[in-house]
């Protein structure tokens, strides 16, 4: 099982020098060949269909090619563009031109232009002699050509004389030969449009990194000031008024003997604080944590969380079931960050929220809030979207905000469904 793996992701290269010969008795040669034939077709329908996107227009065309990498590496191919946030259309048309790997991507749909034209008469002439010359006997005896040459088919005479065993000998001599020159450009091919339309894999770890200590430090800072508001409302809340119950009880204690009514009217006046305090305790735990997600899951939170919230909120959850502990409470929080958002920065008088869960081999647990409020949300403004990022990049999920002047504001949030 070990050595079929790692047949299956050597390079080209790698196959060749470990069997010379072997190798053509495996796919390399038909896959190279379909690399190869594939060139000119993309090239022609990226210059009719991407040219009114001028310099941005090698962005599909450097996703297809990863994609069709596929066909020669096992490597992954990275993308070497960075995350777009929000600002939509334009937002993402001024992020790509100031990437260099856009300028990259014109440059390889340009030379592909060129190349693709001259990779697809190598595949008619390494694939078209050689087959040629091994089906001249099939030929002839079909009466496609001419008895004695195969000048009707090739429009010259191909070895004279040497009849169709000797055509037959001739084509197999060239058809290796050809199959080794299909193969060694498609490899140069694939290694060139790795080199100019994948992230080098030591810059994608080390920004990656640089990614993560910066999204960790602002969760550091982001729990230091959590805990710092936890413990300002106990003091400024909670403890003062245990404070003033404990006091009022005991002035009710003083009084039982002398003067009982006025004992009583203090004993249901710390009732009643009590109750609030008790109240108060409840909602700084339910922020924090709400008992319905620890005990009913993820759906039931959220519609606890649309039941509590000032203006309209619907809740469309799909059969999303018990997920790990980490990602239920990041979507949770996330969830009520936005329709904290929405109702006190947006302004909005709908928020509608959805769950799914999505992926087969992969699953990804899916959160949409969408509001009808102004619109325009930036995450640069403080209004709480960088720390949902962070939290979800914690787990490998992503962001993504599409939030126009006017509204609506739409805000995804993906995060895998792994413990």
């Amino acid at each position: 099982m070990g050595q079929e793996r790692s047949t299956a992701e050597e390079t080209f290269w790698q196959a060749a020098a470990r069997a010379p010969l072997g190798v053509l008795a495996t796919s390399w040669p038909w896959r190279s060949l379909l690399y190869l034939a594939t060139s000119l077709p993309l090239a022609v329908l990226w210059l009719s269909l991407c040219w009114p996107l001028l310099a941005a227009a090698g962005v599909p065309l450097g996703a297809v090619e990863r994609r069709r990498l596929r066909l020669l590496e096992r490597e992954p191919a990275d993308s070497p563009h960075g995350p777009v946030g929000s600002g939509g259309p334009v937002g993402w048309v001024r992020r790509r031109l100031g990437e260099a790997a856009t300028w990259r991507e014109l440059s390889y749909g340009l030379l592909l232009a060129v190349f693709g034209l001259a990779e697809a008469v190598v595949v008619a002439v390494a694939a078209g002699v050689p087959f040629t010359l091994l089906a001249a006997p099939v030929l002839r005896g079909s009466g496609l050509v001419p008895a004695g040459d195969l000048s009707g088919l090739l429009g010259g005479r191909l070895f004279p004389g040497l009849g169709d065993v000797g055509n037959v000998f001739v084509g197999l001599l060239v058809l290796p030969l050809s199959a080794y020159l299909v193969m060694v450009l498609a490899a140069g091919h694939a290694r060139a449009a790795r080199l100019l339309l994948t992230a080098d894999r030591g810059e994608e770890l080390d920004r990656r990194l640089g990614e993560v200590v910066r999204s960790r430090a602002r969760i550091v800072d982001a729990f230091t000031a959590e805990r710092r508001s936890i413990e300002r409302n106990l003091h400024d809340g909670a403890q003062q008024r245990l404070t003033a119950l404990v006091m009022r009880l005991g002035m009710a204690l003083a009084r039982f003997e002398d003067d009982p009514q006025a004992a009583r009217a203090l004993v249901e006046r710390a009732h009643r604080e009590a109750q609030e305090t008790l109240e108060e305790l409840r909602d700084l735990v339910h922020g924090i944590h709400p008992a319905a997600l620890t005990e009913r899951g993820l759906v039931a939170a959220v519609e606890e969380l649309a039941d509590s919230c000032p203006v309209e909120a619907v809740v469309d959850a799909a059969e999303v079931g018990r997920l790990p502990e980490p990602v239920e409470s990041t979507a949770y929080f996330c969830a009520a960050e936005l329709v904290t958002n929405a109702v006190r920065h947006a302004r909005a008088d709908q928020v509608r929220l959805s769950l799914r869960v999505t992926g087969k081999r992969r699953k990804f647990l899916e959160l949409t809030v969408t509001d009808d409020g102004v619109g325009g949300a930036d995450p640069a403004r403080g209004t709480g979207l960088t720390g949902l990022a962070d939290r979800a990049a914690v787990h490998g999920g992503t962001v993504v905000l599409h939030s126009p002047r006017g509204g609506p504001t739409t805000v995804e949030v993906r995060i895998p469904c792994a413990s």
